[in-house]
């Protein structure tokens, strides 16, 4: 029997729920974006823009998510932990002078910030008729990645189409009207770097420029107080005097280090059409339809290649990437796009059924109403707003999402709008695997095998240890070392396992026992090795790590001073102990490294275990310290309940202290702090408090009540979503988006702890709804259904053939070819509570029916 045919055929119950789903996958408003956080992000993995759907002047803000500014060579590399400093703070952390401790370690191990991802330039399309405007809408329908802008003006009607396309790698804006010689526009480039100029030749419209050689946002006073001169060789001289009255640098300002970029933008007449060419823009008029294919590029050409010395030529790429795009009319380029497209974003449905009445109103509006007349289809959209933008941001042989997915207009923004690995960077990624998009993946993990390159020269040159080592941060250039003077963040070599855990959840969603074998575990292991070698004891007979943090908290010592450095972390043992764990049971997987595994296996009991505090909390140091802030954003001691998989219902005495935690923490934070907390809640089965959480992430941010920030600037104090459903940290951070994502699928579906439970953390909010495709470790894909807020039916399909296990809240029976060919026996948690568990085997391709008894 066909195998796709079968589960297809399963799946005719969802059917009409599928399909008002996609009738609802539009963000849509009716006026232009007012600024950058309300306009709409397109991307292809490799270039993007932000559409803002002005009518006089739309404004296309471009990134190509290459183009950093730096080089290999302004890495700074003059840092180590000598045995000597170790030693000393060692001894003062014993002694409980954890003020001192902090002191050397920040003095001594410290580097500077890493480079910073830079705007490529911005396309203008200006329209050069007049009249008033109506009739006007700007939308981004997310089911096929097309943005579009609709008006009237003058009684003729103006549509815009604008997409990026991954097959061709480039952005294509369509412009019709509906009356023939309607259009009449000029286009033209303008950007942030004093470096860009624009031309025009062979009727291209073409932007060139060249990034910054070097990039700091510390000012020029913290440098001098930290006494960092010496690390910034590019803004002072031996002597410590400043060279220059700026820190960011051009061309022979930096002895010319610096990446070039380019944007070629091509005008097609599919009928009529004219064009008036100037010094730096092309007229289009005389027609009714023009569509502008354009491509972007840079000289990037690896992260330990210089892009001046050693780079491509971007206007090379360009001519190939235009000559294979125009060979393809905008029918087909379409076509391509959304075939490319939907072949990854129709894998996974989720329906969550709202009034017409809601659904018919602008999204803004929607966002604004959410807390007070609550709205799931709005919900199911923002989940797939996030599948949408990873499939948009992260495509393979693309960089990895950063701070701001892959859209920036800042030369100094935010945090660098790097790679910040202490959650964002992860986080970004938690929805990979679980919503069926494991390819999208692929960036992230080529991040992590370059890493590791760097991370073996600091292991062996700033620490004397085997193995390979990051710390807080990175960019392009993959920077391994310690940032600067920010004592909660910059020191913390923990990095490695964290990036090991998604290699390994990699091959638990993909049994792909290659991947495993050639890419994983030489990752894995490293970091292991290095854990091994740093690890210390107490002096009670536990290995801790001699130094570290809680990223990025601080604690109150017994002299009432603040700190952040300590012995043992709790995230520092719980990252330790899953990555001891696994690169054991990967090395007896694949049968290597008897003689490590037998080091790790005689380390890993003596971890220092998990503590109980005399609040009932999950403790977040080796002590009972006061948190400097009871309310941090971070809550880095619970990584062993999510994304971990150490604290489960199996454990009650840390589920409990988890949730005790948790509370403590209270629900207000940062965008992406609370898309954290709804996997947490969902990961201690409480639908009813995650979706608490997600309503105050429904917080509309710089508009609605919020007038104080309504101009975008980010002045406001909590954390919520822009116009755009893009996550306000605030300012813009895109991991909130994805924190979302994840930890809605957390609430339906759950496969951690060793079984397939299906629907773990429903809200009473949701009473019935559905999804298709989510997967499960072990290689299952699964579709569910209920109603009431019971599990009505579900299918499974196993691509492994891995046995499987599946937990309920009620009694089940599975169907093969319509047989019965098991049913669930009651359970009894640890907690008291009651469950259904029912075990069987599968083979490749075979498809389950799992019904409810009740």
């Amino acid at each position: 029997m066909n195998i796709k045919l079968l589960f297809l055929s399963a799946l005719f119950l969802f059917t009409a729920c599928q399909s008002k789903e996609k009738d609802s996958l539009t963000l849509w408003y009716n006026e232009p974006a007012a600024n950058w956080n309300e306009a709409l992000p397109i991307g292809n993995g490799h270039a993007g823009a932000m559409i803002f759907g002005g009518t006089d002047n739309e404004l296309l803000q471009l990134n190509e998510n290459t183009l950093y500014s730096g080089e290999p060579s302004v890495i700074f590399k003059d840092i180590k932990v000598t045995p000597e400093s170790l030693e000393q703070v060692v001894s003062l952390l014993k002694k409980g002078e954890y003020t001192k401790a902090n002191e050397i370690a920040t003095k001594q191990w410290l580097g500077r910030l890493h480079q910073y991802y830079q705007p490529f330039g911005d396309l203008h399309i200006i329209n050069n008729k007049k009249g008033d405007i109506s009739g006007y809408r700007r939308e981004l329908n997310i089911s096929d990645a097309i943005a579009k802008t609709i008006f009237i003006q003058e009684g003729i009607t103006y549509t815009r189409e604008i997409f990026a396309s991954h097959p061709d790698n480039v952005i294509v804006i369509r412009l019709t009207s509906d009356q023939s010689a309607g259009i009449d526009i000029n286009i033209q480039f303008d950007s942030s770097h004093p470096t860009a100029s624009q031309s025009i030749s062979n009727g291209r419209l073409i932007l060139q420029g060249k990034a910054p050689g070097y990039v700091e946002r510390r000012t020029f006073e913290q440098i001098e107080t930290w006494g960092d001169q010496y690390k910034h060789p590019e803004l002072y001289d031996s002597n410590g005097k400043r060279k220059f009255d700026k820190r960011v640098l051009y061309g022979d300002e930096i002895d010319n280090k610096g990446m070039l970029f380019e944007a070629q933008i091509q005008p097609v007449f599919p009928g009529k059409g004219e064009t008036e060419i100037t010094e730096n823009k092309i007229r289009i008029y005389n027609t009714n339809e023009v569509y502008l294919v354009m491509a972007l590029a840079t000289s990037f050409n690896g992260y330990d290649k210089s892009p001046s010395l050693e780079g491509i030529n971007p206007t090379q790429k360009n001519e190939s990437l235009l000559k294979n795009a125009l060979k393809h009319n905008y029918k087909e380029l379409k076509e391509r796009h959304t075939n490319d497209y939907k072949s990854f974003f129709e894998r996974v449905s989720l329906t969550l059924p709202s009034t017409e009445e809601q659904k018919v109103l602008p999204t803004d509006q929607r966002i604004i109403n959410f807390a007070s007349n609550p709205d799931p289809d709005l919900a199911a959209l923002l989940y797939q707003f996030g599948r949408y933008l990873m499939i948009s941001g992260s495509r393979p042989g693309g960089q990895p999402l950063n701070l701001q997915g892959m859209w920036n207009k800042e030369v100094v923004p935010p945090w660098n709008c790097g790679y910040t690995q202490n959650i964002n960077s992860e986080m970004n990624y938690w929805p990979a695997e679980i919503t069926n998009l494991s390819e999208c993946h692929e960036p992230l993990f080529r991040l992590i095998k370059e890493l590791s390159v760097t991370g073996s020269e600091t292991a062996q040159h700033m620490y004397n240890r085997r193995g390979w080592v990051a710390h807080h941060n990175t960019s392009i250039w993959r920077e391994s070392l310690p940032n600067d003077n920010v004592p909660t963040a910059s020191f913390w070599p923990m990095v490695q396992g964290w990036y090991s855990s998604h290699l390994w959840e990699h091959y638990l969603f993909t049994c792909d026992e290659g991947f495993l074998k050639n890419e994983a575990y030489p990752v894995i292991k490293g970091a292991a090795e290095f854990y091994a070698d740093w690890l210390v004891d107490d002096g009670e007979g536990n290995l801790v790590t001699p130094a570290g943090i809680s990223p990025e908290n601080a604690f109150i010592t017994e002299k009432g001073e603040r700190a952040a450095l300590s012995m043992g972390p709790t995230m520092d043992m719980t990252i330790i102990r899953e990555t001891f764990t696994r690169t054991i049971k990967t090395a007896e997987i694949l049968g290597v490294d008897a003689e490590l595994q037998a080091e790790l296996k005689e380390k890993l009991p003596r971890l220092l275990p998990y503590r109980i505090g005399k609040q009932g909390q999950l403790q977040e140091w080796m002590y009972d310290f006061k948190e400097a802030e009871p309310k941090h954003r971070h809550i880095s001691h619970l990584y062993g309940l999510h994304p971990g998989d150490q604290i489960t219902a199996e454990t009650p005495e840390l589920f409990n202290a988890a949730e005790t935690s948790l509370e403590l923490r209270g629900d207000e934070a940062t965008g992406w702090s609370m898309g954290w907390k709804i996997n947490c809640w969902a990961r201690l089965l409480d639908g009813n408090h995650a979706y608490k959480i997600i309503t105050n992430l429904f917080n509309p941010v710089g508009f609605g009540e919020d007038e104080k920030s309504k101009s975008g600037s980010g002045t406001m104090t909590g954390g919520g979503l822009y116009k755009s459903m893009l996550d306000a940290h605030p300012p813009f951070q895109i991991d909130g988006n994805f924190g979302y994502t994840a930890g809605v699928t957390e609430m339906l579906l759950q496969s951690h702890a060793g079984y397939i439970q299906l629907l773990p953390a429903l809200p009473d909010a949701w009473p019935e709804g559905s999804f298709t495709g989510l997967k499960a470790r072990g290689n299952f894909e699964i579709s569910c259904c209920w109603t009431n807020g019971k599990l009505v039916e579900a299918i499974l399909q196993s691509f492994a053939g891995k046995p499987c296990n599946i937990r309920t809240s009620l009694p089940i029976v599975i169907m093969h070819d319509k047989k019965k060919i098991a049913k669930s026996a009651p359970q009894v948690e640890p907690n008291g509570k009651t469950y259904y568990e029912v075990s069987f085997t599968t083979n490749i391709g075979d498809c389950f029916k799992i019904h409810s008894e009740y």
